[in-house]
């Protein structure tokens, strides 16, 4: 009886193991970015977006980058968060000080993972949530 409880146990963890190996294979090491939280929060200064990432690379993370880019303007600055350790998942927390002079519906973020030219996601009109 004993032995049919290990057998059956030991079945379940290999199932679930295999579907998680199968889930992280089918990302085809393509670097993940999840937005999971986005907060404004006003204050004398004028408004601060605050974004909670959640970061998935299958073969490790290196860096992450966060660029504000406003309509109309040229210049934009970037952000960079770089991972020395081998680190697969990762979640940052990324603050954006809206300048008071914009109007917040001009304001969208571009997130890279991992050196990546290509832009992985982008969040439009953040203050208007």
């Amino acid at each position: 009886m004993k032995a049919n409880i290990l057998v059956f146990v030991a079945v379940v963890i290999i199932a679930v193991s295999a579907c998680q190996v199968r889930q992280e294979m089918l990302t085809f090491n393509n670097p993940t970015i999840t937005i999971k939280d986005v907060n404004v929060i006003n204050s004398l200064k004028g408004k601060v977006i605050c974004y909670t990432i959640n970061l998935y690379s299958p073969s490790s993370l290196s860096e992450f980058v966060a660029t504000p880019e406003i309509a109309g303007a040229n210049s934009s600055s970037s952000t960079k968060f770089e991972f020395s350790d081998h680190a697969r998942r990762a979640t940052v927390t990324y603050y954006y000080e809206v300048p008071a002079e914009v109007d917040s519906s001009e304001i969208s973020v571009c997130f890279c993972l991992n050196n990546s030219l290509q832009e992985v996601n982008k969040m439009a009109n953040p203050c208007l949530l």
